[in-house]
């Protein structure tokens, strides 16, 4: 009998360590289990996201335009009052009514005889002028110089609510509108990539007006490292009809894609250099390709717009899931 006990009692002990054995491997999967849970769900709260948009970036030329157009002063035939007039912004044709005198007494017309002004020329009626009109004809950029013009002084008369007139006075003019408008303007000629050139297009943009057009070079002269230029756009904006001078700048390059700061950028295993984004929660990776960098600013194509990208990268791996 007691050679049977014996290994009864051996294999009693052997199954109680098995068992404690199970006991431990099972409360070190579940420590480890929930230590890696634990650590996952707080490193999930240090990974931080930005939905990224796709934006524009440029690089300008500030500059003061000189606005030329082709324009012709109309003026008083008579002093009198006046009968009726066209509105402003009107577009007549050659030898069109603009307005109507009733002439008064000391005029070399018969007193109270009315007087027919006709337009010069077709285009838009403007009753603001500004002395200027005979000097920045178009097509003259070699008898303008930009220091004599600044010095030029500006008359401005507004006759848009003038009853009465006074003989050989301006009263309005009349703006060809079909020819488009020019702008005179200087700048250096390093800020450009290449030498200018005589019909050459620059992209030019009015923040004034919130507009942004193609003009292009129809005359230029320069000095060292200066440029005068003349440059023509294609519309004739009513906006300017009646000022002398534009903030106006002048788009040197332009550079479009999905902005991001540098700090998302990361290289992979294959030294790509890419992001990581999210969808459902689930980490991806994605390379991406730089196309304009500037301190933090990063401009780069490859991701869609209004992705969730991975701000710290670091922090995450691809596939992973952040809760």
């Amino acid at each position: 009998m007691a050679e049977i006990s014996q290994p009864r009692w051996n294999k009693k002990r052997h199954n109680k360590k098995v068992l404690f054995l199970s006991r431990l491997t099972f409360i070190f999967v579940v420590i480890w289990f929930l230590g890696s849970s634990l650590f996952s769900f707080a490193r999930g709260l240090l990974v931080t996201t930005e939905i990224v948009e796709e934006t524009v970036i440029e690089k300008r030329y500030p500059v003061d335009a000189l606005i030329i157009r082709d324009e012709v002063i109309v003026e008083a035939p008579a002093t009198g009052r006046i009968l009726n007039k066209v509105q402003a912004g009107s577009r007549l044709s050659l030898k069109e009514p603009i307005f109507q005198i009733e002439t008064t007494a000391g005029t070399a017309l018969q007193a109270g005889t009315p007087v027919t002004v006709t337009a010069p020329m077709a285009g838009v009626v403007s009753y603001i002028s500004d002395g200027l009109e005979e000097i920045f004809r178009p097509n003259r950029l070699q008898s303008l110089d930009i220091e004599k013009v600044e010095q030029l002084k500006i008359e401005f008369i507004d006759n848009n609510n003038a009853d009465v007139v006074e003989k050989g006075k301006r009263f309005c003019k009349i703006i060809n509108n079909l020819e488009g408008i020019q702008l005179y303007f200087e700048v250096p000629l390093d800020i450009f990539s290449a030498p200018l050139q005589q019909n050459q297009e620059l992209t030019l943009y009015f923040p004034d007006l919130e507009k942004e057009t193609q003009g292009k070079i129809i005359d230029l002269k320069g000095l060292a490292n200066t440029a005068q230029v003349l440059v023509k756009i294609p519309e004739a904006w009513y906006s300017l009809f009646t000022p002398r001078t534009q903030k106006v700048d002048v788009v040197l390059d332009k550079k479009r894609g999905i902005a991001l700061p540098r700090k998302a950028l990361i290289a992979n295993e294959q030294q790509e250099t890419g992001v990581y984004w999210l969808r459902k929660g689930f980490v991806f990776w994605q390379p991406v390709e730089i196309v304009y960098e500037e301190g933090e600013k990063i401009l780069v194509n490859g991701l869609e717009p209004y992705s969730e990208v991975v701000l710290t990268p670091g922090l995450v791996k691809e596939g992973q899931h952040i809760r």
